[in-house]
């Protein structure tokens, strides 16, 4: 079964983009960081991130991650941005 229809819950209600995103904060990462993976905006990560929080009643990336706990819990689908790790040996643009 792909991931998007084991996915139940609030968790419907958020494009691929917004879980992408979702997962990345739930995991730690800044939105700096969420920027630099998916390359896009730390506007655009903003934009989306406060749409996320709307969306699933949430106020803050602590809340955020519980919301995300169980499926966190699951392997990430192949084309998802799930571990945040593989950006600590990146550097920083100078």
């Amino acid at each position: 079964m792909p991931a998007s229809e084991a996915r139940t819950g609030p968790l419907t209600l958020l494009t691929p983009q917004q879980l992408r995103i979702a997962r990345s904060v739930a995991q730690g990462a800044t939105n700096r960081e969420v920027a630099r993976q998916l390359s896009i905006t730390i506007r655009t990560v903003e934009y989306h991130l406060r749409n996320i929080f709307t969306q699933l009643g949430v106020r803050s990336r602590v809340a955020l991650a519980r919301v995300l706990e169980p499926e966190l819990l699951l392997p990430a689908p192949a084309n998802g941005f799930a571990d945040v790790s593989a950006t600590s040996g990146v550097s920083p643009l100078t």
